[in-house]
């Protein structure tokens, strides 16, 4: 498989002839936080259970995972001649061990039948034509995935240009707050300072204290990780394949220094704004959770 950047939901299916006759496979992937593989077969694919699902196992990486195997047509498999022979062979003995009368063709077909299914019950390999047909249901799959992979991918894209639009309001906005509450700080500090002082204030003892204040709401270094996760966001889909994961995490440092921003900013300009970047980040966290 290539490094496209898939969705967890897609569906693949492939038709066709193997060894334990014509079969439709389906196989259908939706959301997840591991990877979980489910498997409806028909009796005669019993004991391929564990070869299943270690293909699937190879071709998915995350998400849950339903694999639906149907007989074609409703005819039975052939069985191998040498199964019909022994099992002739062993009810003909035992018709005679007992004094029954020698068994029929449908007595030897039915006895086969069962026998091989019970034999089925423990692992075995996936015969050629079978694994094929899985394979290229799998590839159907691959296919489905990265078509709707991209389309998330895109849309994505379009909401980190509109949180990064808003970004960068905010990060023209910051700069007028620190001042403009600095300056606000130092004038209520003076006034009340001469209306409750006793005596003058040190202009350096008053400049020192607004300063400490003005500086709980400079926002320049939540700016700056914002920033920073933003190009992360894009390395991310540059590199491709397994994004899920780390966009998830990247997403929840966004939205902490989001946050931040916003409890650090005494403005309804910039709490519009930061809003609107919250809006945002809900919107890429609802898309990246389908992304593998």
């Amino acid at each position: 498989m290539d490094s496209a950047t898939l969705s967890m939901t897609g569906a693949g299916f492939a038709t066709g002839d193997t060894e334990v006759g014509a079969l439709r496979i389906e196989v259908r992937t939706v959301n997840g936080r591991g990877l979980s593989v489910k498997l409806r077969l028909p009796p005669a694919c019993s004991g391929f259970e564990a070869a299943i699902e270690e293909l699937v196992r190879e071709r998915v990486r995350r998400g849950t995972v339903a694999v639906v195997v149907e007989r074609q047509g409703g005819a039975a498999p052939t069985l191998e001649p040498a199964t019909l022979r022994d099992a002739a062979a062993r009810l003909r003995q035992l018709a005679t061990d007992v004094g029954l009368p020698p068994p029929t063709v449908a007595d030897v077909l039915q006895y086969a039948g069962a026998f091989a299914r019970s034999e089925a019950v423990t692992s075995r390999p996936l015969p050629a034509q079978l694994r094929d047909l899985l394979a290229a249901a799998l590839v159907d799959l691959h296919r489905a995935r990265a078509a709707d992979g991209a389309g998330t991918v895109q849309a994505m894209a379009e909401q980190l240009a509109a949180f990064t639009a808003h970004l960068r309001t905010a990060a023209a906005r910051a700069p007028q707050l620190v001042d403009a509450w600095r300056d606000r700080l130092l004038q209520r500090v003076q006034e009340f300072v001469q209306a409750h002082a006793p005596g003058p204030v040190p202009a350096v003892d008053l400049v020192r204290e607004v300063a400490l204040q003005a500086d709980r709401v400079d926002t320049a270094e939540e700016l700056q990780r914002l920033e920073s996760h933003i190009a992360e966001i894009g390395n991310v889909f540059a590199r491709g394949g397994e994004v899920g994961r780390r966009l998830e995490f990247l997403l929840q440092e966004l939205l902490r220094e989001t946050n931040t921003l916003g409890s650090k900013s005494p403005d309804s300009a910039m709490a519009h704004t930061v809003v609107a970047m919250k809006s945002c980040i809900d919107r890429l966290r609802e898309q990246a959770a389908n992304l593998e």
